[in-house]
């Protein structure tokens, strides 16, 4: 499966609310694959917990660790900036979330986020983490 930059985040950093749901997610994931932009996204989110929520250093470096060890495979972005800028064009949404969806149709697997705007605009190809765990 392809698992995007939030469901990271709340299992690493224990958003409340969501770290459950997250971390089982992580847990069921025979393999992750992610677009390599995924490693600026957690660097970005990761450096402004630690500079707004008080969050150490230590703590975001070992997440950071963390992440990277259950990724299976970072794809390339060269390999999907194209189609993801056809469909951020065609349903007028961010190109970064795109390109986990083009993935998402080069390795015929869906991405789980709890981005409900992006589930909607992708259905199919975009799953909340609830239902990636049936």
């Amino acid at each position: 499966m392809i698992v995007d930059a939030m469901v990271f985040l709340y299992a690493l950093l224990g958003v409340t609310g969501e770290r459950e749901t997250a971390v089982q997610v992580l847990a069921a994931a025979d393999r992750i694959d992610v677009p390599d932009l995924l490693r600026a996204e957690l660097a970005n989110a990761f450096s402004k917990w630690v500079r707004h929520r008080n969050v150490p250093m230590a703590t975001a470096l070992a997440a950071l660790e963390d992440a990277e060890a259950l990724i299976d495979k970072a794809w390339p972005g060269d390999a999907l900036w194209a189609r993801a800028v056809e469909l951020a064009v065609s349903k007028k949404h961010p190109a970064y979330d795109t390109l986990y969806v083009a993935l998402a149709e080069m390795l015929g697997t869906p991405v789980v986020s709890f981005d409900k705007r992006l589930r909607e605009k992708f259905p199919g190809l975009v799953v909340a983490p609830e239902g990636a765990m049936r």
